[in-house]
């Protein structure tokens, strides 16, 4: 199954190292230009992943054009989050998005939409990791926000 992925979830898993979990549990992850250039502009230890996995499992996909109902509805988002809506209204495939009104903007177009602890949980029950939550409370010590409660959740959905 292919998925389309904002910035933020490739980020995240690049901080922790597990980037290449995508590649495992997708056959394609799918980006937009803006997420693409987005990813570019990154800098600290987690660059090299991302630019790695660019150049390989992270397909850079053009859009087709916009559709009027994501200008309207995504209007308040910025361009990576626009774009990632987009394209994945385009291919049909879910979208990994961690942005809260991201997150509702593709909701509201019929899209399936998932985020980094979510996708973790999913590749727990699949056997790739052991567990979710000190991964993600790793990714907190590197500075991604996850909330608590979202923890707690994703911890609770993983069996753990």
């Amino acid at each position: 199954m292919s998925i389309t992925s904002d910035t933020g979830p490739l980020i995240a898993l690049a901080k922790v190292d597990l980037l290449n979990l995508l590649e495992t549990a997708f056959t394609d992850v799918l980006i937009p230009p803006s997420v693409h250039r987005e990813l570019l502009a990154k800098s600290g230890e987690e660059a090299q992943r991302l630019h790695a996995a660019l150049g390989d499992y992270i397909k850079l996909t053009q859009l087709s054009g916009i559709p009027r109902e994501v200008v309207r509805i995504a209007r308040r988002l910025g361009p990576g989050e626009r774009e990632a809506i987009a394209l994945a209204v385009q291919t049909g495939t879910p979208l990994l998005i961690d942005d809260r009104l991201g997150r509702l903007a593709a909701r509201g177009l019929g899209v399936k939409v998932t985020g980094t602890a979510g996708c973790l949980v999913e590749i727990k029950l699949a056997g790739m990791i052991p567990a979710v939550r000190p991964v993600l409370e790793e990714m907190r010590r590197r500075g991604y926000y996850l909330s608590d409660a979202l923890v707690d959740a994703a911890s609770r959905l993983a069996g753990e």
